[in-house]
């Protein structure tokens, strides 16, 4: 890669020597791209840089706050739900507390390890960019508790789809696992990365070598309308506990089963929530 000015965001860093730290940064331009630059590199900020190199290790440079003035009219404005993404001031962008950083820290330990190097993705790239946006104005609000998960969890499922769209592994609501049209009369079992499959006997012992075969039932009229909830913000509102299942199925197969460090501080600020 020649001297290339990159726009994004921090996902992961450690240190690396005295004042130094390894990066991986999410841009616009090039996707994931990792690299070696000076400590100080903020989360959740936008962020522009210059990265050179050949290797599979860049060298960042020019680290600066805010996107570059040239890349502005390219996500000003960006508008992925109708909804329009407030303008958020960059040098306060990054002063992130409570819940909202754990949503925050979700997205970005999904996609460095889910993600291909250097693999533009300027879709799901603009979805991170608006509902990390969105996700700083939740922030600000200062809403009751039961508002801000609501908004939480309908923020972090439609990040999910989108990064299951360009995974290529999006659920379908409307046919099964086999391709054949979804019966409103049929019940249903959740199969990650084959689709629903008929919940007849035998199920378990087809696919439950290989993944683990949801223990959830859904009628196939269930799973029509939220076939009709999809990419619609108010509609999926009514689905979001069993979209928040579905989807967590399938991001668990995705991960191989492993433990994601920011769903435990997740799941610790709902226990905590509950208990007051």
């Amino acid at each position: 890669m020649r001297a290339t000015a990159l726009n994004g965001y921090l996902l992961h860093s450690r240190a690396y020597q005295e004042k130094r730290a390894i990066y991986q940064f999410f841009s616009y331009e090039h996707g994931v791209v990792h690299g070696v630059g000076a400590r100080g590199m903020p989360l959740f900020a936008p962020i522009w840089l210059m990265a050179n190199g050949v290797n599979a290790l860049k060298s960042f440079s020019q680290i600066s706050l805010g996107f570059h003035p040239d890349f502005g009219a390219v996500c000003d404005g960006m508008d992925i739900d109708d909804v329009p993404a407030p303008q958020m001031d960059a040098v306060n962008y990054h002063l992130i507390k409570g819940r909202v950083q754990y949503a925050l820290l979700y997205m970005n330990e999904v996609l460095y390890k889910l993600l291909a190097a250097e693999n533009p993705c300027p879709k799901l790239w603009q979805v991170y960019h608006t509902k990390t946006t969105k996700l700083h104005a939740l922030d600000r609000l200062k809403l009751d508790d039961a508002a801000e998960m609501q908004a939480m969890r309908l923020y972090l499922r439609q990040f999910e789809q989108a990064l299951f769209d360009e995974l290529g592994v999006a659920m379908d609501y409307q046919v099964d696992g086999d391709g054949v049209p979804i019966n409103a009369d049929t019940v249903y079992r959740f199969v990650p990365l084959t689709g629903f499959v008929p919940d007849v006997a035998g199920v378990a012992d087809r696919y439950g070598q290989t993944v683990k075969l949801s223990r959830q039932r859904y009628r196939g009229d269930e799973l029509l309308r939220m076939a009709n909830a999809v990419g619609d913000m108010q509609a999926q509102l009514e689905w979001i506990p069993q979209l928040s299942q579905l989807q967590k199925e399938l991001m668990d197969a995705l991960l191989d089963y492993k433990p994601l460090n920011s769903r435990t501080l997740w799941q610790q600020s709902i226990r905590y929530l509950n208990s007051q």
